[in-house]
């Protein structure tokens, strides 16, 4: 089954993000080899700027979701997924009529969020976990805000790119460590 590191941009006036009334203005994903963490294929960007919400829903769900027995076939790799799903759910029955539940989403498909490793590096506690804190990612999600409000489009592609980079080096940190604690713990056992 073919993994695809998945995240979204929203744009919220608010301050407390509402999958309800809040715009989800980019769908990225990309190719991974889940073994190495490493990319398998290029960064897709859907744009809300360049189309709308609808259309970037839309070809997201034709790309991934249309078949209506698998819902998908891959499995979803990111970081505080349960946002994302939050969103996909809420747009779905707004543009698609298609009605998900959570626990559609949560518990019936493969996916892997790394929300809890970082949760744990942050001595448990989930404020302030956040991949910025623990990578090279320059910035966090509040200036996505600013930028789509300023229309700095490229600034959104370019945060977009650095927190892929950012998710991905720290994804084949994990595997590498993974990798580790196996062997040392397979040496124990002999």
């Amino acid at each position: 089954m073919p993994e695809y590191y998945f995240d979204i941009e929203t744009y919220s006036p608010e301050e407390k993000p509402n999958p309800e009334t809040d715009k989800i203005i980019s769908i990225q994903f990309q190719r991974i080899d889940l073994r190495t963490g490493k990319a398998r294929g290029n960064l897709v960007i859907l744009k809300e700027w360049k189309s709308s919400e609808e259309e970037i829903v839309r070809e997201f769900y034709n790309k991934f979701f249309a078949n209506e027995i698998n819902i998908w076939d891959f499995i979803m790799v990111g970081h505080n997924l349960k946002f994302e799903f939050e969103f996909l759910i809420s747009k779905f029955e707004k543009y698609l009529n298609k009605k998900l539940s959570s626990r559609d989403l949560h518990y019936k498909r493969p996916h892997i969020d790394i929300q809890p490793i970082i949760v744990l590096l942050n001595d448990g506690n989930f404020v302030g976990a956040s991949l910025d804190k623990f990578t090279k990612k320059k910035q966090n999600g509040k200036v996505i805000s600013n930028y789509y409000e300023n229309k700095q489009y490229d600034e959104i592609e370019m945060y977009i790119n650095d927190e892929t980079e950012a998710f991905l080096e720290f994804l084949q940190k994990i595997k590498s460590n993974i990798k580790k604690l196996i062997e040392n713990d397979e040496d124990k056992r002999k």
